[in-house]
């Protein structure tokens, strides 16, 4: 690989490197067990690769309740990723997780030269949901480069969301991201990325709970670290600060991890779902009451 010959495109390529690089590390666990919760829309397992929108994706939902969480993975990353969360995610309710083209379990794209984008992610996402009837409401989770599919999946159908986490996602107005990213053997074009999520994208008072870690420049705890200057680490906290004023009804929480939040900290994840799915069941606004410390983590409300 070319070395980049300007300060500027040095920038660009270690800010991909913070998510891409993350996002890349894949757990050995599979997601295994079958979902003995029941609620008021009782669901069983649903494993299967599904064609939709000229694309296959593996799918896989368990567990049971009024709201589906769907999980939107970070670059390069499968649901394997999320292996330490998945079974206590579908006890809280009903919960999807899934492979996009040419990941994990999902066959590679048709056409070999596509050019992606957020928005294109964000499509294949409805039609598999719609196909694999799935219909919500949904409780949208997105990880990393996820982050910014689940901006513009919700921008296309507010409606349909009844809540949001963003876990450690990148942001849409970050200057450094660069042209294209990629994924898969295809392209990313990351301005068409950032123009499907406009400007965020606003949700009024729906839950939105903003799950950052506490050192973003660290792949795991104790890992290897990305190299990024002192700069760019503050400016990727300052996002994610900033992210909470995509709803009027919203808080931060910071749990003591890398970049890989559900792999350094699966237990901070678990309580962050939890907390949004409760403020969505009630109709409630989001508030610091719950002890965070007990998952190495503090809150901002």
């Amino acid at each position: 690989m070319a070395t980049p010959s300007t300060p500027r495109a040095r920038r660009r390529v270690t800010r991909v490197a913070l998510v891409a690089g993350a996002c890349a590390f894949v757990a050995s666990a599979l997601l295994a067990n079958p979902a003995l919760a029941s609620s008021s829309r009782p669901r069983g397992v649903d494993i299967r690769v599904i064609e939709a929108a000229g694309v296959e994706q593996w799918l896989h939902c368990r567990g049971s309740g009024p709201v589906t969480v769907v999980v939107i993975s970070g670059l390069h990353s499968s649901v394997s990723d999320w292996s330490r969360v998945s079974w206590p995610l579908a006890k809280i309710t009903r919960t999807c997780f899934y492979d996009r083209p040419g990941l994990g379990h999902s066959p590679a794209r048709p056409d070999p030269n596509q050019i992606l984008n957020a928005g294109l992610y964000a499509d294949e996402l409805t039609a598999l949901l719609k196909a694999a009837h799935e219909p919500g409401p949904y409780v949208v989770i997105g990880h990393s480069f996820g982050g910014l599919v689940a901006r513009a999946f919700v921008r296309k159908h507010l409606g349909s969301v009844s809540g949001v986490l963003l876990a450690e996602s990148v942001d849409p107005g970050d200057k450094t991201l660069g042209k294209y990213w990629s994924e898969a053997g295809h392209q990313i074009d990351m301005v068409a990325s950032t123009r499907a999520a406009g400007d965020g994208p606003r949700i009024g008072s729906r839950p939105l709970l903003v799950l950052s870690a506490s050192r973003p420049d660290e792949d795991h705890l104790k890992g290897p670290l990305y190299g990024l200057p002192e700069w760019m680490i503050q400016q990727w906290r300052d996002e994610q600060h900033e992210d909470v004023h995509l709803s009027r009804n919203s808080m931060q929480v910071i749990a003591r991890s890398g970049h890989v939040l559900q792999q350094d900290n699966p237990q901070a994840v678990i309580a962050a779902v939890r907390t949004l799915v409760v403020a969505v069941e009630r109709h409630s606004w989001l508030t610091c009451s719950y002890d965070w410390s007990r998952v190495h983590a503090v809150c901002r409300d």
